[in-house]
């Protein structure tokens, strides 16, 4: 166990430098529901844990997790915002779980290709960012494996995947994929659905073959264990923390939420909330 909670903050160490807006852009292999449960309740519990957090949906789809709760979101989108259509704050669905949530657009085509559109979506991502300790990119690669803001490019970029075959070959290709378009990078590596131990396995297995075949470096930023409380909570209309506060996932959230919430200039600290 010490083992993988020392991964974990390593990771946390390689990812992240400087106090200051911390951005993570998620990349996922697992089937959108599950995905979804994941990204909304670590934003909940890094919310409970005091950081003002914005969650973006950047696929464009309505698999995103801005579709999480159908019934409540907001009635602009950023896309929207850049064309002067709405004001940025027409963008924002506070929840109440205590952050908010931001849609990009409706469909990959209202984004398109032109440099100057990227540019106005690039400033009103940064307007609508601009009071959010912490933001969570639930994102897709476009067909030249990129990212629709310039801000994901820099950001510290997650792997969302689970123990299946099929989820692993998928995550393998995403950093091929990447690793071509921006050149080496570190990716962290949130594995879902699986207990410590085979998580642990799971990590390490694709972290040797990455670094192997590839050149690239992953960091482990912890596991979330199958529990069907997520989906309970979901149907609730709340998140697991709150709804089942000592259901596993509850712990793991908790867990993943102090490490990543309690980066200061002390790297020791994150060790410290990491191996909590």
């Amino acid at each position: 166990m010490d083992n993988f909670q020392f991964d974990q903050a390593e990771g946390l160490r390689r990812l992240l430098g400087e106090p200051r807006q911390r951005i993570y852009t998620f990349l996922s292999t697992l089937p959108h529901r599950n995905k979804n449960h994941v990204l909304f309740n670590l934003a909940a519990s890094l919310s409970r844990s005091g950081s003002a957090v914005m969650l973006l949906d950047a696929t464009c789809s309505r698999e995103g997790v801005g579709f999480y709760q159908p019934q409540e979101y907001a009635s602009a989108t950023l896309a929207q915002v850049a064309r002067n259509e709405y004001a940025v704050d027409d963008a924002f669905y506070h929840v109440p779980q205590g952050f908010d949530v931001v849609r990009m657009a409706d469909s990959a085509g209202e984004i398109g290709k032109k440099r100057s559109f990227r540019n106005w979506l690039d400033l009103s991502f940064e307007s609508a960012a601009v009071d959010a300790d912490v933001v969570l990119i639930d994102s897709l690669l476009d067909k030249e494996n990129g990212f629709s803001l310039t801000a994901m490019e820099s950001s510290s970029l997650i792997l969302l995947i689970e123990d299946t075959e099929r989820s692993i070959k998928d995550a393998y290709m995403l950093i091929k994929r990447m690793a071509g378009h921006f050149g080496r990078m570190p990716f962290g590596v949130l594995v879902s659905g699986s207990g410590e131990n085979r998580s642990q396995a799971v990590f390490r297995n694709m972290a040797q073959t990455a670094a192997h075949y590839l050149g690239v470096q992953l960091y482990s930023m912890g596991y979330v264990p199958k529990d069907d409380h997520m989906a309970r909570a979901a149907s609730l209309g709340r998140s697991v923390v709150d709804a089942f506060p000592m259901a596993l996932s509850s712990f793991a959230f908790r867990r993943i939420a102090g490490a990543f919430s309690d980066i200061g200039p002390s790297q020791q600290n994150v060790y410290e909330m990491a191996g909590a």
